[in-house]
């Protein structure tokens, strides 16, 4: 099952998959591009509306819907001042960075130490040089209107998850103005974040990158989708076996969210985390035992982690507080 995710994680970019997690079709899983079976007829309007990692609840069971999603892309359009740190940035965050200019001596490996691409052509061409990606943010920081309107609307003509142009109001309301009349709705404009970046009132390239990737990340972290763990991905691809640990759900104050994972294979060795201390402490002991037992089914099991309940734990030094219920699944 999740070398089938990894696959479509590879090839698209972002997946879908929901599982029951109890009622008669506990451990049901449905994958995206899967086939339906008559379990999943009736609750497949409510899977495919959904934008977020969240649970449906069901006269059958609760259900479990996950997006995941590749490691986002951050496309920057134009090698200007502003551009470098916003790919610093971009990187340390955990983005795949690629830079476009169409001046060579913008697109250095000395102003752009940590872009996975820097790419070299008009903006016109932009469409065939940078390949559409469903999980991508578009900054578009060009020297002018006409660079900024090329841009967009080759942009408006493919997937995105964010897409921002800097520029004054005036600069900004020019280039709606010229896409208007080109035929773009004002739905499909209003989905461009003009002028970008958060209002913070930053004046430098580097306060202006910050203004930038905050707003990305706001973006971002409004979905609650699932950012692929890479070192899971290669240990599942490696043919590692094991329990995989998933939080579904999670109040108060516990470390991680909705969606996050740890893989723990046969030989005991670890991958990603679902938060560290108490929890993490606790359900690596059930992954372990399930793993002894070759444990088939899946199951959920939730952890009371609150101060008022956990007085032992919190002797112990382990306290983080909350309550969560991890999903332990055979790899």
């Amino acid at each position: 099952m999740y070398q089938k995710i990894y696959e479509l994680l590879e090839r698209q970019g972002t997946t879908k998959r929901a599982v029951f997690l109890d009622g008669v079709y506990a451990g049901k899983v449905l994958m995206e591009a899967q086939k339906e079976t008559d379990i999943w007829i009736p609750y497949q309007e409510k899977i495919s509306g959904l934008k977020r990692t969240d649970i449906l609840e069901t006269s059958e069971g609760r259900i479990f819907v996950e997006i995941y999603q590749k490691n986002p892309h951050l496309v920057i359009l134009g090698g200007g001042h502003v551009s470098c740190p916003v790919a610093r940035i971009g990187k340390m965050l955990g983005f795949q960075v690629t830079v476009m200019d169409d001046r060579e001596e913008f697109l250095t490996k000395e102003r752009f130490p940590d872009a996975d691409m820097r790419v070299k052509g008009s903006f016109e061409e932009f469409s065939q040089m940078i390949p559409a990606y469903e999980n991508a943010y578009y900054v578009v920081v060009t020297r002018g209107h006409k660079g900024d309107a090329v841009c967009s609307r080759q942009i408006l003509n493919r997937p995105y998850t964010y897409f921002g142009m800097i520029g004054s109001k005036t600069k900004v309301k020019f280039t709606r103005e010229q896409l208007l009349l080109e035929g773009f709705t004002e739905e499909q404009i209003d989905t461009i974040h003009a002028p970008i970046g958060l209002p913070i009132g930053g004046e430098t390239p580097e306060e202006i990158a910050v203004s930038i990737m905050a707003e990305i990340v706001q973006v971002k972290n409004s979905f609650h989708t699932i950012m692929n763990n890479e070192e899971i991905e290669l240990a599942v691809k490696a043919g590692k076996h094991g329990t995989m640990l998933t939080i579904v759900k999670k109040s108060g104050s516990s470390p991680r969210g909705t969606g996050s994972k740890m893989f723990l294979d046969e030989a005991g060795r670890t991958y990603g985390t679902i938060g560290g201390g108490t929890i993490e402490f606790q359900a690596l002991k059930q992954a372990e035992k399930r793993n002894i037992k070759k444990t088939e089914q899946t199951e959920t099991v939730k952890y009371n982690l609150s101060r008022e309940e956990s007085a032992d734990m919190k002797n112990m030094g382990m306290i983080c507080g909350g309550n969560v219920e991890v999903l332990f699944e055979k790899v």
